[in-house]
């Protein structure tokens, strides 16, 4: 069960940014791995930044199958859409211990109609999210499996051409659309062809 409590204005977050959001101060909910946040279909409520943690968002088929949308990372903004449905399009889950901002939808919508500024960074922040959906949207055209994956390593790596990754490769085949056993495979081959190199959980471009 989420807990709920007062955020200080002081408080950190991941992403160092202020607890308000367009002057509206949220409440913090801790969450432990397994959680749910919001379910597919239950009354929004608000938007939320994720302070700590990870999120996973997951939409479920008519079939009843559940297919990955997005895992939130610390920083990000999550479940916009909320502010203009009456209803969460997909359910929330905590994949670790994890700490969220809470903005209450009224207040919210309220402030952002009465501040163009705090308007403007908002839509600034979707547009990021749009470009990064965009992205993901181009790896999944990328037939070849050691192409996507050289890809991804190349979009994720520093001015150094190296990449530590801060979740499991379980994950990271999930968010480029492989499957785990497709994902080593083409790593394999990739670090036989010279093309990167792997140490310590580190990965290097050649």
């Amino acid at each position: 069960m989420a807990k709920k409590s007062p955020i200080p204005d002081d408080a950190p977050t991941a992403a160092s940014l202020p607890a308000c959001f367009a002057n509206v101060k949220p409440d913090a909910r801790r969450l432990e791995a397994g959680d749910m946040l919001f379910r597919q279909g239950d009354k929004s409520f608000g938007m939320f930044r994720l302070a700590t943690g990870r999120i996973r968002l997951l939409r479920s088929t008519p079939g009843g199958a559940d297919m990955p949308m997005h895992t939130v990372r610390a920083g990000e903004l999550f479940a916009e859409a909320s502010l203009f449905s009456e209803r969460y399009h997909c359910d929330a889950i905590a994949l670790q211990r994890s700490e969220v901002l809470v903005y209450p939808k009224a207040a919210l919508q309220h402030a952002l109609r009465q501040d163009p500024d705090a308007l403007w960074a908002f839509a600034a922040e979707l547009a990021q999210r749009v470009q990064g959906l965009r992205t993901r949207l181009e790896l999944s055209r990328i037939r070849s499996a050691p192409e996507r994956v050289l890809q991804a390593l190349r979009l994720r790596c520093d001015a150094s051409g190296t990449w530590k990754p801060d979740a499991t490769l379980k994950r990271f085949a999930e968010e480029i659309g492989l499957t785990h056993e497709a994902l080593y495979r083409a790593l394999a081959a990739l670090e036989r062809e010279g093309r990167i190199a792997r140490r310590d959980e580190e990965f290097t471009l050649r």
